[in-house]
């Protein structure tokens, strides 16, 4: 009986001991703080941190620390460095395609914390782009998953190729984060999109499907289990976000999984649709997928990483100014993050000339370009923007002159202004009003002998200081009795079936205008067609002084048939436009169709009647011949038949 109460008693100590063992080999999650918001003064070095700290109450070493650029991360230009010879027991390495550094311990498998700590609080942040912009964030983190402060979670990428979709959700699901739960990741911004995917240590599938329902693709792993993200097919639309490759979705053979492009097709980190198993080999085979850790009901509340941010002044707002010729200009330009605001004159410049928010220029008489720089404790590098104080030159009038018009024409006043952008104001009084017309020209009825106008010329806001008068005269029409032509400077085409004149060019001609059988309405025109036979009165009129003068012209013309019934109306045929002396007719003969001489006809006469030796001819076609000298004295015979009709 003793033995037995002795036995009890001995397993009940053994059980509670070996429960009180195992409490004691439960790992505490570590709790890690970080401060340091700070400005950055580009190309420059500073640290990350300004405190830092790691409290663990029962591990005082861990296998690798790690710093990540989490937030703004510019591949090729961001680094993270440990100034070497600093922590001897240390080594740093960078990791440029993550963005991310690994501290571990130089001398042994692990590092102590006091180690990490102190190697923590001095690495810095540098970027080689002297205008580096934004913010950067930086995420620590005890273990390999990259953190996103945006957004509190953890993103691992596993390395399994070949896996499919289905049993790389199972696998997500049962990974676990320092008692995180883990699940496949759901992507719904654009830097969650950047750390699980260009950031990543590799490109797998994440909790996108459209297996449901073709086309609607969801969220179906995590906390945002059941949420639309794309509507359709290549042309598709996202209500939130979305970040698709180039050309995808594109449902090629039954594609209903997301999954992260592989680098170097098309963007970096974003995403294409496989179907369940993907590709045997190649850029479209998985290679393993993205667990995100966090958000999940039930959680536990750690502090197992920490961030700050390191952000970068600008200059967030500028104001020019402009005036019209020389004079001082007043600026002004703003600064995020409550940075001075500091001017210089040229872009390369480190002579500061004023530091504040407004700016008035000295005394400028050309358009001037400075700069403003948003600067923190005396920064003087970084992104500089430009700011214009611009000088506009007043326009003038140089050149108006006065305008003299026949009688009965209309007037085309002209302008010029000092610039050929500039626009051209007419008023028809000296100051006020507004303009009837602008543009470089208008024309107008005159209504009064002397009618005075005004103009100016404006740009840009600047106006010519006074108005230039001009004036349009009205000449009245007189009459010369020579004209400044002959015929020799006329063309002419008679017997055709369009007639026609042309006046040829001749010394001062552009100083003249013309009309034929008018003495009103004049004109630059110097060709007048489909004009019937006879005589016609070319006018030339002087555009200086409005001397009009006349030339008289013959179009000949050979009637196609007369009618000699007695009536008034062609009951003779006579060659027409032979009424001038300059035109020499020495003989007319008249043929029958037989070709018998039928008329000799009289020059001086009235011309043929249609009688032969007294007796009327009858109806029929008859042929002539005509031989003259014409206008240029040279001897012509001219041809031809028409037709006598008796009604």
């Amino acid at each position: 009986m003793h033995f037995k109460k002795r036995t009890i008693l001995f397993f009940f100590l053994l059980a509670l001991f070996l429960t009180n063992y195992s409490w004691a080999q439960t790992d505490i999650a570590p709790n890690i703080s970080a401060t340091g918001d700070q400005v950055y003064c580009p190309l420059s070095q500073m640290k990350v941190v300004t405190a830092f700290n790691i409290t663990d109450p029962d591990d005082t070493t861990v296998s690798a620390f790690f710093i990540q650029i989490s937030q703004g991360y510019k591949n090729g230009e961001d680094k993270l460095t440990l100034p070497s010879g600093m922590h001897p027991n240390i080594a740093a390495s960078w990791n440029a395609s993550e963005g991310k550094m690994t501290l571990k311990s130089a001398i042994s498998a692990e590092a102590t914390y006091i180690d990490i700590i102190a190697a923590v609080k001095d690495v810095v942040f540098e970027s080689s782009s002297p205008t580096v912009s934004g913010t950067k964030s930086f995420s620590f983190t005890i273990g390999d998953a990259n953190y996103l402060p945006s957004t509190g979670h953890f993103y691992e990428y596993v390395e399994a190729t070949g896996i499919t979709w289905t049993n790389a959700k199972t696998d997500a699901a049962s990974r676990t984060y320092f008692g995180l739960k883990g699940y496949l990741a759901t992507i719904t911004s654009a830097d969650e999109a950047k750390l699980s995917g260009e950031q990543a240590a590799g490109a797998g599938w994440i909790g996108g499907s459209d297996a449901e329902t073709e086309g609607i693709w969801k969220w179906v792993t995590g906390p945002e289990n059941g949420t639309i993200f794309w509507n359709g097919g290549i042309t598709g639309s996202t209500p939130n976000f979305a970040f698709w490759n180039n050309n995808e979705p594109n449902n090629l053979d039954n594609e209903d999984y997301a999954h992260v492009t592989a680098p170097g097709v098309g963007i970096r980190g974003s995403w294409n649709d496989l179907s369940n198993t993907g590709a045997t080999s190649g850029n479209y085979q998985p290679k393993g997928y993205i667990v995100e850790y966090g958000g999940t009901p039930g959680d536990p509340v750690l502090n197992l990483s920490a961030s700050t941010t390191i952000s970068v002044a600008a200059i967030n707002a500028t104001v020019g100014d402009s005036r019209c010729d020389d004079g001082t200009l007043n600026l002004s330009a703003t600064a995020t993050l409550g940075a001075a605001v500091l001017w210089f004159d040229s872009l390369t410049s480190t002579t500061v000339i004023n530091s504040g928010t407004n700016f008035t220029t000295p005394m400028l008489s050309a358009t001037t370009t400075y700069y403003v720089l948003a600067s923190v404790n005396g920064c003087l590098t970084g992104k500089r923007t430009a700011v214009t104080a611009t000088i506009y030159a007043i326009p003038t009038i140089i050149s108006a002159p006065d305008v003299t018009v026949c009688e009965g024409n209309s007037g085309t006043i002209n302008a010029t202004a000092s610039s050929a952008t500039a626009t051209i104001n007419w008023y028809d009084m000296p100051t006020g009003g507004i303009p009837f017309e602008t543009g470089n020209s208008f024309t107008i009825m005159p209504t009064a002998t002397i009618t005075t106008y005004y103009v100016d010329a404006s740009e840009n806001g600047c106006i010519s200081p006074t108005r230039t008068e001009v004036k349009l005269e009205v000449l009245g029409n007189t009459v010369s009795a020579t004209s400044p032509i002959t015929l020799n400077d006329i063309a002419i085409v008679d017997d055709s079936n369009n007639n026609s004149i042309t006046v040829n060019n001749f010394p001062g001609i552009d100083n003249y205008e013309f009309s034929l059988n008018s003495f009103d309405e004049f004109g630059n025109e110097t060709y007048f067609e489909h004009l019937e036979p006879g005589i016609h009165s070319l006018y030339l009129r002087n555009k200086t002084n409005c001397e009009i003068s006349k030339l008289d012209i013959a179009i000949l013309g050979f009637p196609k048939f007369f009618t000699p019934n007695g009536d008034g109306h062609n009951d003779t045929w006579k060659i027409l436009g032979n009424d001038l002396n300059n035109i020499q007719i020495s003989a007319i003969y008249i043929y029958d169709r037989f070709g018998k001489l039928v008329a000799d006809v009289n020059l001086t006469g009235d011309g043929w009647d249609g009688f032969y030796n007294g007796e009327m001819l009858p109806s029929s076609d008859y042929w002539y011949l005509v031989k003259f000298t014409d206008q240029h004295g040279e001897y012509r015979e001219k041809r031809g038949h028409f037709s006598l009709v008796r009604r």
